[in-house]
């Protein structure tokens, strides 16, 4: 799926379809992008001939960082971790990564997911801090951490047909 910016385009936002609406620029400049009030519209605030798409990128890169400040230091302190880094950059088909040297990776569009499903990929990660492989015993961790991880992993492949950059 290739996305084209324009208005009234769904693109989703924590799971749910939101259309594009492009508004004249108001309020803080670092606000380019915002979910309205209703919750029906991700309001993209530019000015002619500036880019809706750098706006879109920018907003789900910031959500998504603020996923993983409110969500990954509970899961480490749960699973027992401490990752070295987090952070976040767009990225076009993985969902994250762990280094041999401990610092995580998420990828912008980890806020178009629903919450259950960008929490699944954060445990996921962060058991990698035990378990650098898909084994056996990683895929014990996960289940242990999320029970339904499974459902979990199989809603991330219908998800993220549409969660596209």
């Amino acid at each position: 799926m290739k996305r084209l910016y324009y208005e009234g385009e769904l693109i989703p936002y924590r799971g749910k379809p939101l259309a594009i609406r492009i508004v004249p620029p108001q309020g803080s400049p670092f606000r380019l992008a915002t979910p309205s009030e209703d919750g029906l519209s991700l309001l993209v605030r530019v000015r002619p001939g500036e880019d809706i798409k750098k706006h879109v990128i920018f907003f789900f890169t910031a959500e998504t960082e603020e996923i993983i400040r409110s969500s990954l230091p509970q899961w480490a302190k749960k699973l027992g971790v401490r990752p070295v880094s987090a952070s976040v950059k767009l990225a076009k088909s993985r969902w994250g990564s762990c280094s041999s040297f401990g610092k995580l990776f998420f990828n912008s569009r980890l806020s178009m997911l629903s919450d259950d499903v960008s929490e699944y990929i954060i445990v996921h990660e962060l058991c990698h801090l035990k378990q650098m492989n898909h084994s056996k015993a990683f895929w014990d961790l996960v289940r242990s951490a999320l029970p339904g991880c499974m459902a979990l992993r199989s809603k991330l492949r219908a998800e993220e047909k549409d969660a596209v950059l």
